[in-house]
């Protein structure tokens, strides 16, 4: 089979270590995949698993009238390579590539909502524009992917999609890799002194984090529990904001930005608490991840969120944007570190049996499958099965 996967803009993060886990299982097979990545180091990624990188030209982070140009480049891209399959990503790759495979008469388009554009916070005008976008999008494909239940819930209710054309697979996460990591090693490594009580998050310095509000709530848990510290890994362009309203907080002294760092699994070894304070995701990685390596969690109470957490059980949730909310969660968390225990290692088994890698790509290697087969059903008694040897 010959694919196309639409990752589109956007630095290296967790859905592209999704997609790639995904191309990986589909170049192993022998299926031949393009990847449309803007970002370098996502591309040299996919490149290494044997992919083909695509750099479109003229893409823009939002929506503009000038996304003619990367339509005409989708568009020519699909005509020329004739793809079985194109699987697209993002709201605005999932636009434009929907789009234009369907114009080229790409047979079979699958769109991934990894959370849609819109939330909670999107001003009701604006939520409008993103629905009627996304009803546009969803009549140029064969099938919706939703990386959790809430979102293919709310597709259904928002009218974007019939449910008999929307399938729900989970995020997974090659779980190995959070298991058996040295505490003690991990936090000399990272220089946590052994009296320090470290609150820890893990993802992009933007907006959608949530972590001014976390900033916020330090001084109410400082007064009550002084030896904590707060740890963000991750570079982004609030940066040099959050760095200010530590300072304007009081609490400079107690914040530590990491930047990008790659041993994710050795930094939740370190972590006390995972703070998870983002006001929207989909089915989050940094969550997921936080979950197998066993550390009690704070998080937002959100869609995505709701679905992996159960409050009270795997991890506490507080509301999003409201920083008395997370001070309160995390304060009683702190005052009793046996049920932060205990909830770390029941999150841990039910993240080990909900979320591995095989399972999410096991069950979108075969969504991918059923919807090539039903389009070309003489594939049925055909000697030769789905991979690359049949094209």
């Amino acid at each position: 089979m010959k694919a196309l996967q639409v990752l589109a803009g956007g630095a290296w993060g967790g859905g592209s270590v999704v997609v790639l886990s995904i191309v990986k299982a589909m170049i192993a097979r022998g299926d031949k995949v393009w990847v449309v990545a803007l970002d370098p180091e996502t591309q040299q990624h996919f490149r290494d698993a044997g992919a083909i990188p695509v750099d479109i030209p003229g893409w823009r982070r939002s929506l503009s009238p000038l996304d003619v140009v990367p339509l005409f480049h989708l568009y020519n891209l699909c005509r020329r390579e004739k793809f079985d399959l194109v699987a697209t990503h993002t709201s605005k790759g999932g636009m434009l590539g929907r789009l234009a495979a369907r114009m080229a008469g790409v047979p079979n388009i699958i769109h991934y909502v990894h959370g849609f554009g819109f939330h909670q916070f999107t001003p009701a005008l604006v939520k409008q524009v993103y629905v009627a976008c996304e009803k546009l999008g969803a009549r140029c494909a064969d099938l919706m992917i939703t990386v959790g239940e809430e979102h293919r819930q709310i597709a259904m209710k928002l009218g974007i999609e019939r449910g008999d054309r929307i399938r729900t697979i989970l995020n997974g996460i090659d779980v190995d890799r959070f298991l058996g990591v040295d505490r003690v090693g991990a936090r000399r490594q990272f220089g946590f002194g052994p009296d320090e009580i470290i609150l820890g998050s893990v993802g992009r310095l933007a907006t959608q984090k949530g972590f001014e509000y976390m900033i916020d709530a330090l001084p109410e848990i400082l007064a009550e529990h002084p030896r904590v510290r707060l740890v963000l890994s991750g570079e982004g362009e609030l940066e040099a904001a959050l760095r200010t309203r530590a300072a304007e907080r009081g609490v400079g002294a107690k914040v530590t930005f990491l930047g990008f760092r790659r041993e994710v699994p050795a930094l939740l070894a370190a972590f006390d608490v995972f703070v998870h304070p983002s006001l929207w995701e989909g089915l989050s990685i940094s969550l997921m991840e936080a979950m197998v390596a066993g550390c009690p969690i704070v998080c937002s109470r959100i869609p995505g969120n709701v679905e992996m957490i159960r409050h009270g059980e795997t991890g506490l949730f507080s509301e999003p944007a409201m920083p008395a909310s997370i001070a309160a969660q995390l304060c009683d968390l702190l005052a009793d570190r046996e049920r932060a225990t205990d909830l770390g290692l029941a999150a841990r088994h039910e993240g080990i049996e909900r979320f591995s890698v095989e399972r999410m790509v096991d069950e979108n290697i075969a969504a991918y499958d059923s919807v090539v087969l039903r389009k070309t059903p003489w594939l049925l008694n055909s000697p030769k099965t789905l991979v690359g040897s049949r094209v």
